[in-house]
């Protein structure tokens, strides 16, 4: 039976009222996650959140969201400079309270760290990082990357090569090579390179008490991700500097 016009026109108009009416509801719930998260210190920006699910699926329990992941942008971490966290959190518990941040049954954590973020830690201005040694695989995931600056107090410019590890002692750069070659520093001093390009990350560097259990780089940006504690962590504390 073929369906008149008006009819589909109308089953249309009613799919698109109830996907716009779904789009607004999930940005009115995104954006109050966001304003719970907000960052308690100033130079933080505002969390990005996004909701997983779709309609009907959203919320798994009452008050409890199936999915969220979250950015935030220049959060201070312990021996850094800003980083951006990132996290994804599953059975998401929204309280009743609009003050009370919203709680992850698990989440996975990640901070990115830049040159700019290496620097304090490093000892270094106009830190660069690169992807890799092998220009073939640049812009993949790689667990080496080349770390090049000027040392703070000097004009010396360092550049290494550093693998990316995560043992027993934490999670660390470590130097393999100092970097020659046409944008390396031959003549340079091989020893102070090295030396000067070793660093291993605070234990707490991850927030909501995760510990680093990998470490890579792609492009430009090294990340350090990790799995929260269960228990219920409180995802205000992805934006608190000591949290």
């Amino acid at each position: 039976m073929r369906i008149p016009r008006p009819a589909v026109v109308a089953v249309a108009a009613v799919a698109l009222g109830a996907f716009v009416t779904e789009t607004v509801y999930a940005s009115r719930i995104e954006a109050d996650l966001s304003t719970r998260i907000a960052p308690a210190t100033p130079g933080s920006g505002p969390p990005s959140v996004t909701i997983g699910g779709g309609p009907g699926s959203r919320w798994i329990a009452p008050d409890t969201l199936a999915s969220a992941a979250i950015r935030i942008e220049g959060v201070e971490r312990p021996g850094l400079g800003p980083v951006a966290v990132e996290a994804t959190a599953t059975d998401v518990l929204v309280p009743d309270d609009p003050a009370a941040p919203p709680i992850a049954g698990e989440s996975t954590v990640s901070v990115q760290i830049t040159g700019d973020s290496l620097g304090p830690a490093l000892g270094m201005r106009d830190v660069l990082v690169g992807a890799a040694d092998d220009p073939s695989l640049a812009g993949g995931t790689e667990h080496r990357a080349r770390v090049t600056g000027t040392l703070e107090g000097s004009d010396i410019r360092v550049s290494a090569f550093v693998d990316l590890v995560v043992d027993t002692r934490g999670a660390r750069l470590v130097p393999v090579a100092p970097a020659t070659g046409p944008a390396g520093f031959p003549a340079g001093d091989g020893e102070l390179t090295l030396r000067r390009s070793a660093l291993t990350l605070e234990p707490d560097v991850l927030p909501l008490g995760a510990a680093v259990e990998e470490l890579t780089v792609t492009g430009g940006t090294i990340t350090a991700a990790g799995a929260a504690a269960r228990g219920g962590a409180p995802l205000d504390g992805l934006a608190r500097p000591g949290h």
